[in-house]
């Protein structure tokens, strides 16, 4: 890889992970009955998992996420974030690369994520706090995922002929 593609690869591994901590934080609704909220961020993760491939999806999610739970306030979430987002983008990336099925990489990557929140919950606030909280974790998987769904059939083609990623 020379270092024309390197340094276009880190700039859109930046430009992911800020959008991601923009999208979590300037679009979130507060989940009723749980710690945490809401929000749009998963559908940029998986989104740069689809575009750039599976260890993208796990630096914007780690990385891009911890961060949003840092500047909101969330700073118990913050190792489980980071795993949890990040191999969430791994899945949705590793998943589509190997199968080409859009649908199933980010809905099973969605449904990852709601999964490791109800164990980190469980951990956090005991097993009824974390059953509480996980159909809306759900749906935000659910809502991620179909952002990222749409976004892909927008900026998908961009970024693939542009950059050839």
């Amino acid at each position: 890889m020379n270092n024309e593609r390197k340094t276009h690869r880190i700039v859109l591994f930046s430009l992911f992970a800020s959008l991601t901590v923009v999208s979590t934080l300037l679009f979130r609704l507060p989940i009723p009955y749980a710690q945490g909220y809401l929000n749009m961020g998963d559908g940029v993760v998986l989104l740069a998992a689809l575009i750039m491939g599976p260890m993208a999806g796990f630096w914007v999610g780690s990385i891009g996420s911890a961060l949003a739970d840092l500047i909101a306030g969330y700073a118990i979430y913050i190792p489980f974030t980071f795993l949890i987002k990040g191999a969430e983008g791994f899945l949705a990336g590793w998943l589509y690369f190997k199968t080409k099925n859009i649908w199933l990489s980010v809905l099973l990557s969605g449904v990852w994520m709601a999964t490791g929140y109800i164990l980190a919950e469980w951990f956090l606030f005991g097993l009824p706090a974390a059953i509480a909280a996980f159909p809306m974790n759900l749906l935000q998987g659910i809502v991620g995922a179909g952002v990222a769904i749409i976004l892909f059939r927008i900026l998908g083609p961009i970024f693939r002929n542009k950059f050839h990623l």
